[in-house]
């Protein structure tokens, strides 16, 4: 939340005093949440160091100093198309429905990204340092025979290269392409047994849009009823009327093509139809995030405290007046920082990496293996210092997002700055689930991660872990009860509430039972440091697509 270029700077009365108003600030934002209320953190953390796994997550690294993301995530410029939504269990979720352009232009894109990086390398306008990211990224790329996929694009046909696209696209990004078929005739028929005790009546704007979002359950966030979306719902209303009447195909056309075309409408089409089948693809991510350093009381157990919970677009920095922002002090590691609210006239509520970072020579609860990690040193040297996120709570407002995955969510989003401010985020309230049915198949789940770090701070420094790092016990501090294991394994809730949105409030939406927990797998963190050079040239090279318009000049690229 702290204004990146005061905040090294504030004196303890300052940080009280902010840390103060947040919880002003919660405690009005949960006022509405029945047998909710918010509790101070507790000293009584855990030290869960023998339970840590050998395998380190995060990103290790020497000094702080610029990085350029060197993973496979597509670029979406459309605004509409992306998801991000935060729910209970601190993980963020970021979905993009996959149109054709976004399929047929993947391919291009990483080839742009690479042939960008090789050439600044090549002609000393970028100087790699620390780590060897982009040489891995390299070597995927001529492994898999990107450059040469572009080239023979004028030789297939459009259907060709596009499936060549998207297999590429699920090959490098693993458990995260899904395919959805729907069928919406059938869907159509299950949604219409929810219109009759509406049919003859005028309906309230908190039913209409509740009618409107199960036409696509888990998929549809429609926030407004306007004027359009209340006309053409009374008339499906009205035509479900005749078909109950009727039962005859004709009656039942006339509803199934009048509900396509809401659906449409309510959705800026961003659902293709091949027939009565919606089929499309995804991109699905999941991040664990660190959020407010405080809790909330929810049926006498604690659980983190989310603040100021709604429908929020993505907005300027109020110093900068860029969305698309980077701090200019280091300690950030000139990493993006994405508002999404103000606080004041100074202050944000942002997507942003960590200020602090893990000494792997003094910290007390990492592995000792840790501790001797080169693993793609450039000098075969241990890393000194760890971002490691703390998944719980830790910011002063803002969501952590750690290091390589606040890197990978710019590359997803749009290059260009206009369209960045039109992507919409969703933030739950503090004791409620994403519930979304990842795969289409009918059966929502509660959105989850395998990540299971979560640590305090003293002093402005790591201190100790909040909870074990085991999964079983870890679960049982960030979800505390109410659920169980079948015999697979698998943790299942009894009752998940969810939020859904009216306007830009976060309110109390459709509570789920028996219902089982997603576990993404945690998505590899992959970028690549290079010697300080300016901000400008920082922010450029994180735009690189084949869809946008690239400033060469600021990249120093100019008269190429």
């Amino acid at each position: 939340m702290l204004r990146d270029d005061l905040f090294m700077k504030m004196k303890n009365f300052g940080v009280c005093f902010l840390r103060l108003t947040f919880l002003m600030i919660s405690i009005l934002c949960f006022a509405g949440i029945p047998n909710v209320t918010v509790a101070m953190t507790s000293g009584n953390d855990l030290d869960g160091k023998k339970e840590m796994g050998s395998d380190p997550p995060g990103v290790f690294f020497y000094r702080l100093e610029p990085s350029f993301y060197t993973g496979f995530a597509p670029r979406c410029q459309d605004p509409k198309r992306i998801h991000i939504h935060l729910g209970r269990g601190n993980q963020l979720r970021v979905t993009i429905e996959l149109s054709d352009q976004i399929i047929d232009e993947y391919l291009a894109d990483l080839a742009l990204r690479y042939r960008i990086y090789d050439q600044l390398i090549r002609d000393s306008k970028m100087s790699l340092s620390q780590n060897m990211g982009f040489e891995r990224f390299s070597r995927i790329i001529s492994d898999e025979n990107i450059q040469e996929m572009v080239t023979k694009k004028k030789s297939m046909s459009k259907e060709q290269y596009r499936k060549v696209s998207l297999e590429m696209l699920k090959k490098l990004n693993p458990g995260k392409v899904f395919h959805i078929k729907i069928d919406f005739d059938q869907r159509m028929r299950e949604w219409s047994s929810l219109l009759g005790p509406l049919e003859g009546k005028k309906f309230s704007q908190r039913e209409g849009l509740d009618l409107i979002n199960e036409m696509l359950p888990t998929r549809m966030t429609v926030t407004e009823l306007s004027i359009t979306l209340k006309t053409k719902l009374q008339h499906v209303l009205n035509l479900c009327g005749q078909y109950g009447k009727c039962k005859d195909e004709e009656s039942w056309e006339r509803f199934y093509l009048a509900s396509v075309d809401l659906f449409n409408t309510a959705t800026g089409k961003i659902y293709p139809f091949k027939g009565d089948i919606l089929d499309f693809y995804e991109f699905t991510v999941i991040y664990p995030v660190g959020t407010l350093n405080e809790f909330a009381k929810f049926e006498g157990e604690k659980i983190p405290l989310y603040p100021c919970p709604g429908k929020r677009s993505l907005c300027v920095h109020q110093r900068t007046k860029r969305v698309d922002h980077i701090p200019d002090i280091p300690c950030y590691g000139y990493l993006p920082w994405i508002p999404y609210m103000h606080v004041g006239k100074t202050l944000h509520n942002s997507f942003h990496s960590l200020w602090f970072s893990i000494d792997t020579r003094k910290n007390g609860f990492i592995p000792d293996e840790w501790r001797r990690n080169v693993r793609e040193s450039r000098s075969g040297k241990p890393y000194p210092y760890l971002w490691l996120l703390s998944r719980g709570p830790m910011s002063h407002g803002c969501t952590h997002v750690n290091a390589g995955h606040i890197s990978e969510l710019r590359q997803m989003l749009p290059s260009d700055e206009k369209l960045l401010s039109q992507v919409v985020t969703y933030r739950n309230k503090s004791n409620h689930f994403d519930v979304f049915d990842i795969d289409g198949d009918g059966q929502p789940q509660v959105m989850g991660v395998k990540y299971y770090y979560a640590y305090s701070l003293k002093g402005k420094k790591p201190h100790r872990m909040r909870a074990p790092s085991d999964r079983k016990s870890f679960y049982k501090w960030l979800y505390k009860d109410h659920y169980r294991y079948d015999r697979e394994g698998q943790v299942i809730f009894e009752k998940a509430a969810t939020s859904k949105f009216k306007g830009t409030r976060a309110v109390t939406g459709k509570t789920y039972y028996d219902i089982p927990l997603y576990e993404a797998d945690y998505s590899p963190e992959t970028i690549q440091f290079y010697k300080p050079t300016n901000i400008p040239f920082v922010r450029e090279l994180r735009r690189v697509s084949s869809t946008y318009s690239l400033n060469r000049k600021v990249l120093k690229l100019n008269g190429r």
